[in-house]
């Protein structure tokens, strides 16, 4: 998973040019080859800000995702993503984004399987938050929250400290970055097999070289309790332990509420392009005091 809690969508902006006209969010967004064109399809101004109606983020040559409504707004954010290919040496101090009806859409020469496909889904809400000062190099990420009515909830918020001042240059700096705080929330009714299942299996083929997806996962979890049950209390309490073991031991398949809270001693340095899932676990099982609520339906 790389590290993409900063600022969402400014990759998608960052082939734009500077040159600005009368209506700066359609000049930003028609501009972008990532999002297209869907029936209804609409841009307006907002204060702060931009909105899309009825659009299709492309991510990739024969997928994407439909979605009914998007709205982004920041502090000068339009003026500061028309510059990011230039790279500003400031961040915006505050910005927010709420993506409303998101639907998993491949393009695909195949009509019946677009369709049945289509059809399957049931749309999600997604919506974050952030601020920063400047003066000190704070950063919180504000519940990153990814909602849908059939499936679920999850959460992420982050305490994080950038250089003093800092712009886009040191977001693509190695150690810039340090991670303080970190709160992962889920209520699951399949939502983390249909989102983080196929993405932890492609990660352990990739590590492995294993072509069964169920092998891996068996042993990723036997490797984790046995690196769980050696954690000092130090670390974990009891009462968290025991919770963080039956989450994992209920892999692929944890049912109910689960809360991860992890606090580091001192910011744990992260590299803003190779920020991945290995890494946090390996990190926070060394140097993070962990809490763990879970509760299985």
């Amino acid at each position: 998973m790389r590290f993409s809690l900063l600022l969402p969508l400014l990759v998608s902006f960052a082939p734009l040019s500077a040159a600005a006209a009368g209506m700066p969010c359609a000049d930003l967004i028609e501009g972008s080859a990532v999002i297209q064109h869907g029936d209804g399809f609409a841009i307006s101004e907002l204060h702060d800000g931009c909105a899309v109606q009825n659009g299709i983020f492309k991510s990739g040559s024969r997928m994407g995702w439909t979605f009914d409504r998007a709205e982004f707004k920041g502090d000068g954010l339009v003026d500061f993503l028309k510059a990011i290919a230039d790279k500003p040496d400031h961040l915006p101090s505050w910005g927010r984004f709420s993506v409303e009806g998101v639907r998993f859409t491949p393009m695909l020469d195949n009509a019946f399987a677009n369709y049945i496909t289509a059809v399957q889904q049931w749309p999600m809400d997604m919506s974050g938050s952030f601020r920063f000062d400047p003066k000190d190099g704070y950063l919180d990420i504000q519940e990153l929250e990814l909602t849908n009515l059939r499936l679920g909830q999850a959460s992420l918020s982050a305490e994080l400290s950038l250089p003093k001042n800092a712009g886009m240059p040191a977001l693509t700096q190695d150690g810039s970055i340090g991670l303080s705080h970190l709160r992962f929330r889920l209520d699951n009714m399949g939502l983390f097999e249909g989102m983080a299942v196929p993405s932890l299996a492609s990660f352990i083929q990739q590590m492995t070289g294993s072509d069964d997806p169920a092998q891996g996962i068996d042993q990723l979890r036997d490797t984790t309790v046995a690196a769980l049950q050696a954690l000092p209390d130090s670390r974990i309490d009891a009462d968290s332990k025991k919770a963080l073991l039956r989450f994992v031991q209920d892999l692929p398949h944890p049912t109910g509420f689960f809360t991860l809270d992890l606090a580091f001693d001192k910011p744990m340095t992260v590299g803003a392009l190779d920020f991945n899932s290995a890494q946090l676990a390996q990190s926070a099982l060394a140097s993070a005091k962990i809490s763990v609520s879970y509760k299985a339906r």
